[in-house]
């Protein structure tokens, strides 16, 4: 019986999955593979969807995350694109606010029905947030990172452009006591040789333990009714006229600091063109895009415990004349 090997794409908000994702399914079909998706997202827009080419199969699972209020759909997910697109691999890229154990939980049970193997955990490290969160007095969401990096057979630790060298150096130091059995390797824009998939492939997939008196990860009932994600939100933003491109520039100057990580697709006044934008901790980019399908001019919010009324205030002021 021939199995469908299975990725999957690990890391918190903004760290670069997709980005990652866009590379493996360009590597994938170079090497005559037929791949296929299956991507989560924590709000009820699949943006990033927008970034795939139209040939790969894609399964959308939103508005919660995969590890908890979805999961039970991921067998049957997984059984339909195995079933319907017969793929030569599928990827799977988990919201940022994903706890891969339980993640992984859901793909052993879908093995029992889908006829795929799990071949590798690969999680994205976005380097100035993670040793930003590191320095500093533990909280939820370094918690959930740890989880994520403890999880992986292979380690990007992602925009080491924007660390000095001592700095990448104490990131990779700190990913090391977290997980010293991943492979590990430092990127920009989550650029790595991905002939790695197919030299790491063939190993078994294992989990780190916290250290080596602790149990395993993936205790089940550590596991089955506890969610370090649980601090983490979203808000979307649906926009009914095109946006002032200066004013939407702004917008981020009055967002709550809550809000860590933003993304969407905006038609800008002047040109009326479309624009896909990402926000992650203080950084904005925003990119032409030319969908080749109809696109919902919207943005999502993400963050901890912010004040949704506050956000939708600051977006409809873009809409104020002057």
């Amino acid at each position: 019986m021939k199995l469908v090997p299975v990725y999957v794409l690990s890391g918190f908000l903004g760290s670069g999955k997709t980005t990652l994702l866009t590379c493996m399914l360009d590597y994938l079909k170079k090497q005559g593979k037929r791949p296929a998706v299956v991507m989560n997202e924590i709000g009820d827009v699949n943006l990033d969807g927008m970034l795939v080419d139209d040939d790969v199969p894609m399964a959308e699972m939103l508005s919660g995350c995969i590890c908890c209020t979805v999961r039970e759909d991921l067998s049957l997910t997984l059984l339909q694109i195995v079933q319907q697109d017969k793929p030569d691999v599928i990827v799977i890229e988990s919201t940022g606010i994903a706890n891969p154990m339980e993640l992984l939980e859901g793909i052993t049970n879908a093995s029992l029905i889908v006829e795929i193997d799990l071949k590798l955990v690969i999680t994205v490290v976005s380097a100035p947030h993670f040793l930003e969160l590191a320095r500093r007095e533990k909280g939820k969401t370094m918690r959930l990172m740890e989880e994520q990096i403890r999880c992986a057979d292979l380690l990007l630790l992602n925009k080491t452009d924007l660390l000095a060298q001592e700095e990448t150096r104490d990131a990779n130091e700190r990913l090391k006591e977290l997980n010293s059995r991943a492979n590990l390797a430092e990127t920009v824009r989550c650029s790595v040789d991905l002939s790695l998939l197919n030299d790491m492939a063939g190993c078994e997939h294992s989990v780190q333990p916290h250290n080596k008196s602790e149990e395993p990860l993936n205790n089940h009932a550590e596991h089955t009714h506890h969610h370090t994600h649980s601090h983490v939100m979203a808000y979307t933003h649906h926009f009914d006229q095109a946006i002032d491109h200066k004013k939407f520039e702004k917008l981020f100057g009055m967002l709550p600091p809550e809000v860590y990580r933003a993304k969407g697709i905006i038609r800008f006044a002047k040109d009326q063109g479309l624009y896909l934008f990402q926000y992650a901790y203080r950084e904005l980019e925003i990119v032409k895009i030319n969908p080749q399908q109809s696109v919902q001019n919207v943005a999502v919010f993400i963050g901890e415990h912010f004040d949704k009324e506050q956000v939708r205030q600051a977006a409809e002021q873009l809409l104020d004349a002057g």
